[in-house]
């Protein structure tokens, strides 16, 4: 029975032990020398602090980054990554709640972890990995962990703009790297490409299937999602076939015209979570590397990266939209109108979801747990843990979860006009002439602004738009940008939009 994601380490480091587990553009780690870092570095760290305390990690994103994290699991701790770019006031908030027992960093950001660190210990990882390992120590620690242990905790954006900290367990991170090997099929023979920084939750699916099943993952630079032709070479010369994106990264592509002039045919798995995948890039990507297995999937953070997935299995219209499929195995998903009722077919409602997949809820803040992850209103015979995403969905007529948007992103349109942006983003990003973009909505105006990348002047573009929506969901301000912000998980910045084109 696997309890700690170590166990993983130790079994794939005693049969795989010179297989390289993580690269980087400077270093490499096979899974004996991950083991021996994470080993010497959790040594040093039970000597200084106790079992399930946070440990900040303040360090590039590099192999040795993740060595740090395993040395926080190998003392009975749990890590929190921290962005090295993060102003130093979100540091301090995220530290306010965390109150860290102690700060991993590396040489470049010293300075700046000593600042911040107060009154938690500090050191280099470097410096700590020259501590020898002390079997008695780290045998005992791993004898009183139990599997609902704290793994790690994820800062993500608060609607109050403070900092939520999402608790991830070590059962809910076995859960979820069992699905990706018996569901997906990810094995030791995967080599794996990752695109999400660790302070991102998509990145648990490089790095825990890299453990469980001695696959191998290769941090992919930052470069090559700015110059694609580096990209594709990137891919072929450690002859990376799976990928989990952004689908920001993966629209920048297609639009780029690299997958005509030189398609990454290696590629036998293209996943992708975070935002909408319009199905115009899609398509581009099934026509250049016609062989790859393409998957949709859904999930915020608090479910542990994914709860539902869909394998691309029919062709689609550009202007059509994906499903996200069906909940991962060993996982409920319920959608449910305004009255805690499921919904019937076609029918809008809020996607709740169910499992051993959920967060233990929000680190240091009972009243944003409370809300957030409640009892399953359908249940009134035991405890049954439920969280609401506070995103809307159906069914569609096959069966399969549509997403729909955020509640907050349906908006009431002229007094009586209920609208689901996202049903505006589906018909704006399948026009050929718009590169990515996406819709906001000034209450104070009434008005649906329409935000966009691309070729298309805003004549032309509502031009299009109208022979696809009716009047009332037609947009009534268009903003041609030559740029969209993004922010650290190359997603669109919504919030700098808003800040910027809605007054």
């Amino acid at each position: 029975m696997i309890t700690n994601v170590l166990d993983w380490l130790d079994a794939t480091a005693d049969r795989l032990p010179d297989k390289i587990a993580f690269g980087g553009e400077k270093s490499t780690l096979s899974f004996a020398r991950l083991r021996e870092l994470a080993r010497r570095g959790g040594t040093y760290l039970a000597r200084r602090i106790g079992m399930n305390r946070p440990v900040a990690v303040f360090m590039e994103k590099t192999p040795e980054c993740l060595a740090a994290f395993f040395a926080a699991v190998s003392a009975g701790c749990f890590y929190v990554p921290l962005d090295t770019k993060m102003p130093a006031e979100r540091i301090r908030l995220i530290f306010d709640t965390l109150h860290p027992a102690f700060v991993f960093c590396d040489e470049k950001n010293a300075e700046a972890a000593r600042a911040v660190a107060g009154d938690a210990g500090c050191a280099l990882f470097d410096e700590a990995c020259q501590t020898e390992a002390d079997g008695s120590v780290l045998d005992a620690v791993r004898a009183a962990h139990v599997d609902t242990d704290l793994l790690y905790v994820l800062f993500t954006s608060g609607s109050t703009g403070v900092p939520k900290g999402v608790t991830i367990s070590h059962r809910a991170m076995v859960d979820y790297a069992d699905w990706l090997h018996e569901g997906l099929g990810i094995d030791e023979n995967c080599t794996l490409g990752n695109q999400a920084p660790f302070v991102f939750d998509n990145s648990t699916l490089d790095i825990y299937s890299t453990l469980r099943n001695g696959c191998t993952t290769w941090i992919i630079p930052k470069k090559c999602f700015s110059f694609h032709k580096t990209m594709v070479q990137f891919l072929r010369e450690h002859a990376i076939d799976t990928i989990f994106f952004v689908p920001s990264a993966l629209i920048a592509m297609a639009n780029s015209g690299i997958l005509e002039k030189d398609p990454p045919l290696g590629l036998k798995n293209v996943f992708f979570c975070g935002e909408v995948m319009p199905n115009r890039q899609l398509n581009m990507w099934r026509r250049a590397v016609p062989a790859a297995k393409y998957c949709n999937m859904y999930g915020p953070t608090e479910i542990t990266d994914v709860c539902a997935y869909y394998i691309v299995d029919r062709p689609f219209g550009d202007d059509d939209p994906l499903p996200i499929g069906q909940a991962c195995a060993n996982t409920r998903i319920l959608i449910l109108d305004d009255e805690n009722r499921p919904v019937g077919p076609g029918q809008t409602g809020e996607l709740c979801v169910l499992g051993t997949c959920l967060s233990l809820g929000y680190y240091n803040n009972p009243a944003q747990t409370e809300k957030a992850f409640v009892q399953n209103p359908l249940n009134s015979r035991f405890h049954e843990r439920m969280y609401r995403t506070g995103d809307l969905a159906r069914y569609n007529e096959r069966g399969e979860i549509m997403f729909l948007g955020r509640k907050d992103f349906q908006i009431k349109h002229q007094g009586c006009y209920r609208i689901e942006l996202g049903e505006i983003e589906t018909a704006l990003l399948a026009a050929p002439g718009v590169g990515n973009g996406c819709c906001l909505f000034d209450e104070a105006k009434d008005e649906i602004v329409c935000v966009y990348v691309g070729s298309d002047e805003p004549a032309d573009l509502a031009g299009q738009l109208k022979v696809k929506l009716p009047e009332y969901m037609m947009p009534n301000r268009y903003v041609h940008l030559d740029r969209l912000p993004m922010t650290i998980n190359d997603k669109i910045d919504r919030v700098t939009l808003k800040k910027e084109h809605i007054g």
